[in-house]
């Protein structure tokens, strides 16, 4: 009984020094570990670039439905893999706000080691060649 109420302590201990990081690095306060950038593109054979900027990118399993695109990548020293979710929002006949979101694929890895800003940037570099 004694060994489940340290062990109980130790883990919500570790969940509170989680939530206080967070907050002191103005992070948002969740698990997984993620990062969001939002570029705005012409709008001139969209579809067929972002596909090649994701083909070019390294990305597998690349996904497309309506306005979004999904795809993931390779396991690394740095995470187990990131999924990359692509949407686009029309601002006029031209532009579209394209967003890049690259999330941890393991719920609970905390800690991304920049490895999701490198994707979405590496993304864009591509998209934008």
């Amino acid at each position: 009984m004694e060994f489940i109420k340290n062990l109980l302590i130790l883990t919500f201990g570790v969940i509170f020094l989680i939530i206080v990081f967070r907050l002191i690095t103005k992070k948002q306060v969740f698990f997984t570990s993620f990062y969001v950038k939002e570029n705005k593109i012409k709008n001139l054979n969209l579809n067929s670039n972002i596909l090649k900027a994701l083909k070019k990118s390294g990305f597998l399993k690349i996904k497309e439905s309506n306005n979004s695109f999904s795809a993931i990548t390779y396991p690394s020293i740095w995470s187990f893999s990131e999924i990359i979710q692509i949407d686009k929002n029309k601002i006029d006949e031209e532009n579209v706000l394209v967003t890049i979101k690259s999330k941890c694929f393991f719920p609970l890895q905390i800690f991304d080691w920049g490895k999701n800003k490198r994707n979405c940037e590496k993304f864009i570099k591509n998209l934008t060649l």
